[in-house]
């Protein structure tokens, strides 16, 4: 299955709080810690481009070249997001090459004529400094050899191809070093340095990470006011939750055989978090994160529009997004929606009246047994609105109660006695021809309200309608609850299975048959169409 483009709102997305913390007054310092492959460096990427017009920003990695780095983020080529440190970068390292081939030259003073090259380059304002106090400190207990092994030479440097740096790291810092010359430069101005990883940088300098990061936290964060991200390649607590002003956890987890993708606020200094927890998807190679689901049904709706007829042997569920990730229905099949008890019923209500719309504006007959209690009046109204269509008479609702006999064509009261009777094939298949609909026909059976009226055992019951319809070449979709008793029958019987659960907050939908990753549905729409989701897949 080929993924479909995300819709416009989900073209990349990091939390909003996220935003708010670093444009909050003075510096902050982020830890963004997880495992390999749960999204840090994707998450450090947005947010580098979300504040690119407030902050200047410089993105220092250790391990990934830049060509490598456009190859897995290609979105990052087009937002210049590198372009300075590349230059200080390329600058420092050109000149490191020219003075190292000096016969009698010291790395620290290839270095050290480097850096003063750097303000040469950059410096704009000689009254404005960057307070340098800890990496100083640091440096004078690496040249007293306290922090490094034996042996040990001074700072090499490599500039290979174009567009890609390589460090090799000895007794001084040279990104450090730039780093500072960097926020020196933008000041007064606020600089966002994202460090990906910190564990890597700790590895080539042979400094701890928790040393690295309290010498930015004071020189930079506290006294600079500079925005930091660290990635960590670890999950779980670590030294490192201390250390910063904020700590976000990335985790990537199997369920089922699905991918789960969740970003955890553990700290967020300043800022009032009241939502801690988010699901995303990586989706094109940028982080999007879920909204809460949130649907509301207009009062007034324009038609909706049909799904095309592509074939004889299926139809389609209503919305084009459900059709490619889950596949068309096949003509002669059961399919089941299993609905988690958090799932709102108003999901549910716009999944029915989309597959609904479009069975009628393609002149084919309905009945449905609602999952929920139903005013008929306001769904006569939606119906009518949705297809464009005064007079409904290929739709049937099927009414235990009898409160509404007479008031509405499309109600049909049945007995309630037995569903094996309410449901006869030879009574509906009379009902749909004298309706003038064409097949196939649609049959929408809530399972949990039919145990209700009929009892637990209303599956066994209602199977000889399922086989009439199967063998007709009709199709009927089963609505259930993940408490409804005809639950395990239903998932037997199901061509099509797909569940619907909520993840904190977001609506999500999984095929059992066939098998898909998770899926966030998406309900922005126009604000006069009924809510259609489209289809996010959590990959």
């Amino acid at each position: 299955m080929e993924p479909t483009s995300a819709p416009k709102n989900c073209q990349g997305k990091v939390p909003p709080i996220l935003l708010d913390f670093m444009r909050a007054p003075g510096g902050h310092s982020l830890v963004v810690k997880g495992d390999a492959g749960t999204g840090k460096t994707t998450l450090a990427l947005q947010t580098i481009e979300e504040m690119e017009a407030e902050q200047p920003n410089y993105y220092l990695s250790t391990r990934v070249s830049d060509e490598a780095l456009f190859r897995q983020f290609p979105w990052v080529r087009e937002q210049k997001m590198r372009d300075n440190v590349l230059k200080a970068g390329k600058t420092f390292l050109q000149r490191n090459r020219e003075l190292a081939a000096m016969e009698d030259a010291h790395p620290q003073v290839t270095v050290a004529a480097a850096k003063e090259l750097l303000r040469a380059l950059n410096r704009t304002d000689d009254s404005l400094m960057v307070v340098r106090t800890e990496l100083h400190k640091l440096e004078g207990q690496i040249e007293a050899g306290e922090l490094t092994e034996d042996g040990e030479e001074g700072f090499q440097g490599n500039l290979m191809s174009e567009g890609e740096i390589t460090f090799d790291l000895g007794i001084m810092l040279p990104e450090l070093e730039i780093g500072y010359d960097m926020v020196e430069t933008n000041l007064p101005a606020k600089t966002l340095i994202v460090v990906d990883s910190i564990d890597a940088l700790s590895e080539r300098y042979g400094i701890q990470a928790q040393r690295l990061v309290n010498t930015l936290q004071k020189d930079l964060v506290e006294n600079s006011a500079t925005n930091i991200v660290y990635t960590l390649e670890k999950s779980g607590k670590t030294d490192m939750d201390y250390l910063g002003d904020g700590v976000i956890q990335m985790l990537s987890e199997d369920r089922q055989g699905r991918r789960i993708r969740q970003l955890s606020i553990e700290k967020l200094r300043g800022q009032a978090v009241e939502r801690w927890k988010y699901y995303f998807t990586l989706n094109g190679g940028r982080m999007t994160v879920f909204d809460p689901t949130w649907v509301r049904i207009p009062e007034q709706m324009r038609p909706m529009p049909t799904v095309p007829i592509t074939d004889e042997l299926t139809v389609s569920s209503g919305n084009e997004s459900m059709d490619q990730y889950f596949g068309r229905i096949p003509r002669g099949s059961l399919v089941l929606w299993e609905f988690g008890l958090d799932v709102h019923q108003d999901v549910v209500r716009c999944l029915e009246l989309a597959v609904m719309s479009d069975v009628l504006q393609k002149g084919r007959g309905v009945a449905w047994l609602p999952m929920y209690a139903t005013d008929y009046g306001l769904v006569e109204r939606q119906m009518r609105m949705l297809t464009g269509m005064e007079n409904l008479p290929a739709m049937r609702i099927l009414d235990t109660q009898g409160d509404s006999a007479g008031q509405y064509d499309m109600v049909k009261t049945v007995e309630g006695e037995e569903v094996s009777q309410d449901l006869r094939w030879s009574e509906m298949r009379y009902m749909m021809e004298g309706a003038g609909a064409s097949s196939p026909y649609l049959s929408i059976l809530g399972y949990d309200a039919m145990e209700a009226i009929y009892g637990s055992g209303v599956f066994r019951d209602s199977l000889e309608h399922i086989d009439a319809m199967r063998r007709g070449g009709h199709v009927v979709i089963a609505i259930a609850s993940s408490r409804s008793a005809s639950l395990d029958a239903l998932r037997q019987q199901a061509k099509l299975h797909i569940r619907f659960e909520d993840m904190a907050g977001c609506v999500m939908a999984a095929g059992m048959k066939p098998n898909t990753p998770y899926l966030y549905l998406d309900f922005n729409g126009p604000e006069d169409r009924l809510p259609v989701p489209k289809l996010v897949p959590m990959i």
